[in-house]
């Protein structure tokens, strides 16, 4: 059996960051994933699945030096945010006091991609790509974790970074706490003529709020929340009918709109652990919590995640029980209080955008306008966002 600091469960977004911010550290990291090592093709169309990486995240993948190896004209920095309400006249406008960008907008694979490249360079880190943990057990002071490909290691901690439906999570038998939305979100990539330049749009409706994310140029990715009902009349509507249906729910004069990519949607939900670490196991992104996407927040709470684990260990002497202990229910005070709030601001975002109720209509107007006159609400509001 060999041994090894850390071992992190899933090598996507979340788990790679996490990995490259650890082993940064000096720390010796095993990283395991059932997919192969992740590639990306710039020479082909953007992909569907892509985050809103918030401005703090942002740099912290300069420091990490993600950034810089990225290819810049994929990536879609935006530097303003205009948001409005179709039932009412309420509207705000963001754009960064501090720096040039809010955030920008990356295609997941591309992320994920650079990040493994560079954790590849690193002499303490081992990757066992396309494997899985088939059993794990643990002690007072450590884990050990049986590989399919008939690996085995001992490490301090197990982090599992393996998205919302986590076998690690399940085997260990943590509950968790779930919400249906009772809704889909709809992406696609289209081609907008006149949309304004490095701008995130929001548009909220009745039936749920239609993101517009600019990818470069006059390219933007679009998630269209939409009732579980109304999902497939959309996904399957020809290319005029669809794009007059998003028209109607964005409300806005944008020029031209090409759909310029299949359509495709996932289940919108609310969840989150009751636990967030189990003895020497952690959970980390999906696998502790997923979000509403209406405010970009899920995949940056996960980089933060793993932000605030990797700085707690940084300092402690992994082999003093008591220190790694400590920092484990620190780590669960912080981030359960921290992704609670967020959760919950989503769920209530949810309900006021797409509530019939006239005093709430009311309020959504009053409030949004009011907000767009307070300046320090306001930047408090920029620094929450990660879209």
């Amino acid at each position: 059996m060999k041994k090894t600091d850390i071992l992190i469960s899933g090598a996507g977004m979340v788990g790679a960051i996490t990995a490259l911010t650890l082993a940064e550290q000096g720390h010796s990291i095993v990283l395991i994933d059932q997919a192969p090592i992740s590639t990306f093709d710039a020479d082909k169309p953007h992909q569907l699945r892509v985050s809103a990486i918030a401005h703090k995240n942002l740099q912290l993948l300069q420091k990490l030096n993600v950034l810089p190896n990225m290819i810049q004209h994929r990536l879609g920095f935006y530097n303003k945010m205009k948001v409005w309400d179709n039932r009412s006249t309420g509207a705000l406008e963001f754009d960064h006091q501090s720096g040039p960008n809010l955030g920008a907008i990356i295609e997941n694979q591309h992320l994920t991609t650079v990040t493994q490249q560079l954790l590849l360079t690193y002499p303490n880190v081992t990757i066992h790509e396309q494997a899985k943990i088939t059993d794990w057990h643990q002690e007072a002071r450590f884990i050990d974790v049986e590989l399919d490909n008939g690996e085995s290691y001992q490490a301090v901690l197990l982090i599992a970074a393996e998205g919302a439906n986590s076998n690690i999570r399940e085997q260990a038998g943590i509950e968790i706490k779930r919400k249906d939305y009772q809704q889909s979100g709809l992406v696609c990539n289209l081609k907008i003529s006149k949309a304004p330049e490095k701008t995130a749009l929001q548009a909220f409706n009745a039936t749920g709020p239609v993101g517009i994310l600019p990818l470069n140029d006059d390219l933007f990715s679009i998630v269209w929340s939409l009732p579980n009902e109304q999902v497939d009349t959309w996904l399957q509507a020809d290319k005029n009918k669809f794009i007059n249906g998003l028209k109607a729910h964005i409300n806005r004069d944008l020029g031209d709109i090409e759909l310029l990519s299949e359509r495709a949607a996932f289940p919108l939900k609310q969840m989150y652990a009751k636990q967030f670490y189990q003895e020497r196991m952690v959970l980390v992104g999906d696998a502790a919590h997923t979000v509403h996407p209406l405010a970009g927040q899920g995949v940056n709470l996960g980089i933060e995640d793993g932000q605030c684990l990797a700085a707690l260990l940084e300092d402690i002497n992994l082999k003093n029980t008591d220190e790694v202990a400590q920092a484990l229910k620190t780590y669960q005070r912080r981030r359960r209080a921290e992704v609670f709030k967020t959760s919950e601001m989503m769920t209530f975002l949810h309900h006021l955008f797409t509530t019939n109720n006239k005093p709430l209509g009311f309020l959504r107007a009053k409030g949004m306008n009011i907000l767009n006159q307070i300046n320090p609400l306001k930047s408090w509001l920029i620094e929450q966002a990660g879209s």
